[in-house]
């Protein structure tokens, strides 16, 4: 499926729409650039905006948010490799890109470590590998704060039931292994859920 710009159909409005499948073909995906511009300004109020790329793969998207100082999140090393076509630079702190998981295999670690991408550990085997492969890596600790929240069971990833994130009373551990190995502790970071109620985030 090749990408292409419309620039015969300015305004997505259901009369526009319905012509370019017969113009592209099906299966067809049709973005507002426009709107996905208007959003990231809303969200710069925050000192940082990162976009999880399993949200949306299209390298043209990720480019255009690029543009606007939108940074992303890889959860695999097919991420971190499109990141980078996609024109995203890795580095220490100012990192374009983070990768976050709860296990890290070779040809991963390899890479995180080459670019000096940070990597948000959700597990304290994660920290005990990295910090033997290279001391010094800058991570983000990924903690489960023994709870959660989400529109359904399965995106909620908080909690006891969740395989993800350190568990809140482990943090000590995970500390010792930052100080035995010198990581560099860049933040803290916590994914109770998808679909998350203003109420319940209010009274966490």
């Amino acid at each position: 499926m090749s990408p292409f710009t419309c620039n015969s159909c300015p305004d997505l409005i259901p009369e526009n729409l319905s012509r370019l499948p017969e113009a592209y073909g099906t299966p067809l995906w049709v973005y507002d650039s426009e709107t996905i511009i208007q959003k990231i300004k809303l969200l710069c109020q925050f000192d940082v905006v990162r976009f999880a790329q399993k949200a949306c793969s299209n390298t043209h998207i990720l480019r255009l948010m690029r543009e606007y100082g939108v940074k992303v999140d890889a959860v695999s090393l097919g991420e971190i490799e499109r990141a980078l076509r996609a024109g995203f630079c890795p580095g220490q702190a100012e990192s374009d890109i983070v990768f976050t998981a709860d296990l890290i295999d070779g040809p991963t670690l390899q890479q995180v470590t080459k670019l000096g991408i940070p990597v948000n550990a959700g597990s304290i085997d994660m920290l005990e590998h990295i910090g033997r492969y290279r001391k010094g890596h800058p991570v983000w600790l990924r903690i489960n704060p023994g709870f959660g929240h989400g529109h359904s069971q399965k995106t909620n990833t908080g909690g006891e039931n969740s395989k993800h994130g350190i568990w809140y009373q482990d943090l000590p551990l995970a500390i010792e292994k930052i100080r035995h190995y010198e990581l560099k502790l860049l933040g803290l970071h916590m994914h109770i859920g998808s679909g998350v109620d203003y109420q319940h985030l209010a009274s966490v």
